[in-house]
């Protein structure tokens, strides 16, 4: 049996000298977003990677889509009608900071996918200083200027070559602070809150049973278990509200 665990972050934001996006993993992403009047901005990525189409339409169930940088083709070709088609990014960005927009003006989220990161870092960085609103990005790279970013990381553990010696407790960083991994009965148990993706446990064990991953393939799964998540808390935007967003948001 094998488990995924994604670590929400690989750094202690409070040991950082700036402020900086808080990581997230996807169930907490999700939650962030059910708990706010959040819409979806979608960037030109969208016209080169056709993952990033697939997940744009089922995150579109559950809000608001604005379309820029000509992502409203393939969104149009699969069902989904964006709140607008015509907008630019810059556009959008200064909507939000001078109200000037209705379907904004009550948004407290803005959720960023496909969109070119260094575009994306200027606007978050225009947002994050002059404007309220909350921001999480959940492209691939991690965007310090968000309030929140999807983790880039998770941990891979194979019960079945885990031999339980505990060597990987041993070499916990964490162990001053708590261990954010332990086994108990030749089981792994691992706390996502207090991991710091050092990967030493992963290093330091001679089975082979923990793998640290990251970069290719980790973005789509991180997508799909937001999405997942987001099912699990049936928080859907139904036809009728999407119709009527304009007004409701």
């Amino acid at each position: 049996m094998r488990r995924r665990i994604f670590i929400p972050r690989s750094y202690k934001p409070s040991e950082l000298q700036c402020e900086r996006a808080l990581c997230v993993t996807p169930d907490e992403a999700a939650g962030i977003i059910s708990s706010s009047k959040a819409v979806l901005i979608t960037g030109g990525l969208l016209l080169e990677r056709e993952e990033l189409v697939k997940y744009a339409v089922k995150l579109s169930k559950f809000m608001p889509v604005i379309a820029t940088g000509a992502s409203s083709k393939p969104l149009l070709e699969n069902g989904v009608m964006p709140l607008t088609k015509v907008f630019t990014l810059h556009h959008i960005i200064q909507f939000v900071e001078d109200g000037g927009w209705k379907p904004l003006r009550r948004c407290d989220l803005l959720v960023f996918l496909g969109v070119q990161p260094y575009y994306l870092s200027r606007v978050l960085s225009s947002l994050r200083h002059f404007s309220k609103i909350k921001t999480l990005n959940i492209d691939e790279l991690y965007q310090p200027n968000a309030d929140y970013s999807l983790s880039a990381i998770s941990m891979l553990i194979n019960e079945k070559l885990c031999s339980g010696c505990g060597d990987c407790v041993a070499v916990c960083r964490t162990m001053s602070k708590g261990l954010a991994i332990n086994v108990v009965g030749g089981k792994i148990y691992v706390k996502p809150e207090l991991c710091v993706g050092c990967g030493m446990c992963a290093e330091f064990c001679s089975r082979g049973a923990i793998v640290f991953e990251k970069g290719d393939g980790l973005h789509s799964l991180m997508l799909e278990e937001l999405v997942r998540c987001l099912e699990a808390s049936a928080v859907y935007l139904s036809p009728e509200n999407f119709k009527n967003s304009q007004t409701s948001l």
